[in-house]
């Protein structure tokens, strides 16, 4: 590397006033036939390039590849400019200001700036839909197009105000200029706008640019199978490790609707595996979590609810909720435990609503991931029937899953086994991949089994690491409600063993 001896700026091509000269030879090109020599050689041929002559400072020719992140490593100030801002920014008035609201946001280290509408806030002129997070606050200012104004970079207050006189804008440079609170102005044409901050004392005011950058259209990164997930509902039961995995995963792939049932309430020991993080210590898992997927996508319709499937409720709150799941499009079981898989694969078969769950054994050595679709797989109680015949035919003690719960369990030696975050992370995606899969409505599903063991370690029926297992199950239980309606004989009987004869019933009604 070659630094100028008092580390100040001698060139274009150089990492900052006091950082290295960019030459020839550099990380990305290096050999180490390079001698020092040949530095010196390089950093002579830059500045002779750079100066042709004594009047004269030219840009030498670059190798650099420009990249929108390398650009604004040192821009703490950020304005996001979409298309439909640009559009409206275009049939704004020349050189006529327009009042401007702003939100502002800190993220990564830098202050983003969006647009967030014209006019004044009672009755705004547009208003943008521009899809915000959380933690922003408004700013306000000007917006006035300039036609032809060009970037200006950073500058001082002399010259925005001699700019703005120039243009006619004296109005506008009092309010700005002489005032004493701060304020923002958004200036340029087309697709060419800057944003200024103004603030300090009236007799002292300073100017703070931020860096537009131009929001590119929305690539297609969903796979166009999935356009049909924003409008399907699915329910989960279990916000913890896989659940919460789970849901997260579904909202990124365009599911619109979810109904989370549990609780729980998430503790710092369960940010190990879980989507929700340290800030949700002391909430209620289904809200906390609801709250998350309104971060990934803040128009989805997402419903939470405080109860334990099976637990002790009242009969309407859990009436309530099995009416609600039955109106799912698909329904998924996070919990690894009976009573919640019951009720679940009760509401499954009788409303013909798809079922699909995730069991994580202990210690991590591998899970289960398994789907019951209505006609076509074994309703949801038979089908575990048959994956515990299948795990038990395997020859091999059967006891990975009793703990799951706690995703621990002991070697016979003594040592813990604990599942880690990635094993739980595997198995809620392969669950995820089910649940996708269900719900786009392929005509032919990507997987041709009903039920998947998936192995982590060398244990149990694994002969090594990632080791799957299909298993085919057999449909054998009928789908649906399966009431037998009573003859009328049998009706009779019923009539007469639990009311009154009507003699007697006739007696009684007399005496009364």
């Amino acid at each position: 590397m070659i630094y100028t001896a008092d580390r100040t700026r001698i060139s274009l091509h150089q990492y900052g006033p006091d950082g290295e000269l960019c030459l020839e030879h550099r990380p990305d090109n290096w050999r180490p036939s390079k001698t020092g020599a040949d530095m010196v050689a390089s950093c002579y041929n830059l500045l002779v390039e750079e100066r042709p002559d004594a009047e004269r400072t030219v840009h030498a020719h670059s190798a650099h590849v420009r990249s929108l992140g390398r650009d604004l490593r040192s821009s703490y100030c950020r304005l996001l400019i979409r298309d439909a801002d640009l559009e409206i920014l275009a049939k704004l008035d020349q050189c006529r200001p327009e009042v401007l609201s702003l939100y502002e946001r800190h993220a990564g280290s830098a202050v983003i700036a969006s647009i967030a509408y014209l006019g004044e806030k009672d009755a705004p002129v547009w208003t943008s839909d521009f899809i915000l997070p959380k933690g922003c606050t408004d700013s306000s200012g000007y917006v006035v197009r300039i036609p032809e104004s060009g970037k200006m970079g950073p500058i001082n207050i002399e010259r925005l105000t001699t700019f703005l006189n120039d243009k006619g804008l004296c109005d506008l440079v009092n309010t700005l200029v002489h005032a004493q609170e701060s304020m923002h102005l958004l200036v340029g044409d087309q697709d060419n706008w800057e944003l200024f901050w103004i603030h300090g004392d009236a007799e002292k005011r300073e100017i703070v640019s931020y860096t537009t950058i131009n929001i590119p259209s929305a690539d297609d990164r969903i796979p166009s199978a999935f356009s049909v997930l924003p409008k399907k509902k699915v329910g989960i039961v279990g916000c913890g490790s896989v659940g919460s995995k789970i849901a997260a995963s579904l909202c990124r792939s365009g599911v619109g609707q979810f109904l989370l049932i549990d609780d729980d309430i998430f503790f710092p020991d369960n940010v190990v595996r879980n989507e929700l993080d340290i800030t949700d210590t002391g909430a209620h898992k289904s809200y906390a979590l609801k709250d998350r997927l309104l971060e990934i996508n803040p128009v989805g319709e997402i419903r939470a609810l405080r109860l334990s499937l099976g637990g002790q409720e009242s009969a309407s709150t859990m009436v309530g909720a099995l009416e609600a799941l039955a109106d799912c499009d698909l329904l998924i079981d996070a919990t690894a435990e009976s009573v919640a898989f019951n009720m679940l694969a009760s509401v499954s078969k009788r409303r013909k609503v798809p079922m699909v769950w995730a069991l994580v054994f202990a210690g991590g050595i591998g899970g289960i991931v398994a789907r019951a679709r209505p006609n076509i797989d074994p309703v949801p109680n038979d089908a575990r029937g048959q994956i515990d015949v299948w795990c038990v035919d395997r020859g091999k003690d059967w006891n990975c899953g009793r703990d799951a719960t706690r995703y621990s369990g002991e070697r016979p030696d003594g040592k813990p086994m604990i599942a880690s975050d990635a094993e739980v992370s595997i198995i809620a995606s392969h669950a995820t991949r089910f649940a996708v899969d269900i719900l786009a409505g392929a005509e032919e599903s990507n997987f041709p089994a009903s039920a998947y063991v998936i192995g982590f370690s060398r244990d149990w029926i694994f002969e090594q690491p990632f080791d799957t297992w299909p298993i085919n199950l057999q449909c054998k239980e009928q789908w649906g409600e399966t009431l037998d309606p009573l003859s009328e004989e049998e009706l009779s009987e019923l009539l007469k063993e639990h009311l009154l004869p009507i003699e007697d019933a006739d007696a009684n009604s007399s005496s009364t």
